[in-house]
């Protein structure tokens, strides 16, 4: 193959084929919740997982959250396959090697870093080149983005890499024509499904959210991409508890599309909307393997894919139910306690405070986290003092994040938290920076890289942990 084909396999991951050979891309292509064990994807994934991997020759991660850097994902992958890394170069911290770690521990070891802007040849004859984040969104370094230059396109994949003018004008001197571009189609906010608040408020607040497609839009006005593809937005929850994010909390592709008919009519940008197994090339254009979706049927068919996988959810939610309460305060306290001694210190420029409320009849504590420039972070039991959010807990979730069941720096899915007065940047990057410490650098359920955090823990490395196949899911008539 000369040619560039692109097959969108789900969300983020992208098979990419051409004189080069064949790369794959933020895998988490099987049909198993992510955000502790709450987000789904909607449209679901068709390709049965042997086949993505098949003739695979390069990997590439972009970024270690756990919608791009799945490892029961991941592990189906050879060990021997080439894996390129983000190597962080503008953030060097214990943090920065966090996907490199991991990979290593599941048996990973022709691992390569790339610096920002940096070059390799795959096949020793087509550049891929690193995309940084952007300078200014420090909140968010860990995104990176990549471009593949074939003969015959230029592909640029920012997926949720957060972008700037600065960022859009160098990538448009770097390629002053970009084929085709991948980019986040909206994404999700914790706004309002996951805060504490009556059903008709949160229609109401739902009604007023606007979505501004602010990083799409800079890449359409400064990179002026010949075609762009929406696509890392396809979240869905199928838990009746957290049923109300389909409509409270994401965006669609319909949503893209009208933004693109109505202000990008006249760009020239060509919109290519794919769904999952779907291939696209610059001479076949898009190759559909099932129909387009109805938009206005998204809740029926959410609800429908509820029914197919209730196998999953049941046992996702004895999972969590199968908790120990003996020793509750006592080893809540010793998690927090070891938190505050071991985490990193650094880019905390933010001064905020948010308590943690853990609910139930084995429970009813709470602790304040607090940060600032001077202190860092400290995790007080005894603080009645007033906060900017209080994050209500259930205790069965409580109780499976301190075994190892659950990660903490995402904890915010699972709860409902209550807003206490204006909303401030401050809250928000100091939600950022948990997400990225609070587990002692740790993201993902079945890697918990500093095995202190568990006691007891036997495998800190498991990556089939929390992995629920059904039997016949990837059936030709139930994909």
């Amino acid at each position: 193959m000369t040619g560039l084909d692109v097959q969108f396999i789900t969300h983020a991951t992208l098979k990419i084929s051409g004189a080069f050979g064949t790369l794959l891309c933020d895998p988490w292509f099987l049909n198993e919740p992510v955000y502790n064990l709450s987000t789904w994807k909607y449209p679901p994934a068709r390709v049965p997982p042997e086949e993505v991997v098949k003739d695979v020759d390069y990997l590439f991660i972009t970024h270690t959250h756990e919608d791009h850097f799945h490892i029961p994902s991941i592990n189906y992958i050879d060990r021997d396959t080439p894996v390129f890394l983000p190597a962080y170069d503008e953030h060097p911290s214990l943090r920065a090697h966090t996907s490199e770690r991991v990979m290593r521990a599941m048996g990973f070891h022709d691992i390569r870093r790339l610096k920002s802007w940096e070059t390799v040849m795959l096949g020793g004859v087509t550049p891929l080149t690193r995309v940084p984040s952007a300078v200014e969104r420090s909140h968010d370094w860990e995104n990176s983005g990549f471009v593949i230059e074939s003969p015959d396109c230029v592909l640029l994949n920012v997926n949720d890499n957060l972008n700037d003018v600065a960022l859009c004008k160098d990538i448009k001197a770097r390629w002053p024509e970009i084929d085709i571009v991948f980019i986040q189609s909206g994404g999700v906010t914790m706004f309002p499904g996951c805060f504490r608040m009556s059903e008709d408020e949160m229609r109401r607040e739902a009604d007023k959210r606007k979505v501004a497609f602010a990083d799409q839009r800079r890449m359409l006005d400064h990179v002026k991409p010949k075609r762009i593809a929406p696509f890392a937005g396809d979240f869905c929850w199928l838990d009746d508890k957290y049923f109300h994010n389909n409509w409270a909390n994401r965006t669609t592709a319909a949503l893209f599309e009208d933004m693109m008919n109505t202000d990008y009519a006249q760009s020239g940008c060509e919109l290519v909307q794919l769904y999952p197994g779907d291939r696209w090339s610059v001479d076949g254009g898009i190759v559909r393997t099932k129909g387009e979706i109805n938009w206005d049927r998204m809740l029926e068919d959410i609800s429908e894919l509820q029914k197919r996988f209730r196998p999953k959810l049941d046992a996702i939610n004895a999972y969590l139910n199968d908790v120990s309460y003996e020793g509750f305060e006592a080893r809540s306290r010793a998690r927090t306690d070891l938190v505050q001694k071991y985490i990193t210190r650094d880019y905390i420029d933010f001064d905020a405070r948010i308590r943690h409320t853990i609910e139930g009849p084995h429970s009813g504590f709470s602790f304040v986290l607090k940060a600032n420039s001077e202190t860092g972070l400290v995790i007080d039991w005894d603080d009645e003092g007033e906060v900017m959010q209080t994050l209500y807990v259930p205790e069965n979730i409580w109780a499976a994040i301190l075994e190892g069941r659950l990660m903490w720096n995402i904890v915010q899915w699972v709860g409902e938290a209550e807003q206490l007065g204006d909303y401030v940047q401050d809250l928000g990057r100091f939600w950022f920076w948990l997400e990225y410490h609070l587990d002692l650098n740790a993201k993902n359920i079945q890697a918990i890289i500093e095995p202190m955090l568990i006691p007891g823990l036997d495998q800190p490395i498991r990556p089939n942990a929390a992995y629920f196949p059904m039997a016949g899911e990837w059936d030709a008539d139930a994909t």
